[in-house]
């Protein structure tokens, strides 16, 4: 009776999966390269991941389109605020 409804749900859960799954590669690779140790870069991954998705769940679009801005706009940011000393 409402299948755009379950369309919008689904697409929404595979979105949502997406976000997961590139947020908690993204921050292991970061971890990693500030701690040499990998299991103290998944243990960090998953306590930022838990904290994102599952606590803080508005924070993933904020997370997201901040992503999307310092791609776009990143060098220019960059530049905008690099303090000279």
């Amino acid at each position: 009776m409402y299948p755009n409804i379950f369309l919008a749900t689904s697409f929404q859960d595979v979105l949502w999966l997406l976000l997961l799954i590139v947020f908690s590669m993204s921050i292991y690779v970061w971890s990693k390269g500030k701690i040499a140790n990998k299991t103290a870069a998944i243990i960090i991954t998953l306590i930022i991941v838990y904290l994102i998705f599952i606590r803080f769940q508005e924070l993933v679009w904020i997370v997201a389109i901040g992503v999307v801005v310092f791609w776009i706009y990143g060098a220019d940011i960059k530049k905008a605020i690099k303090i000279k000393i």
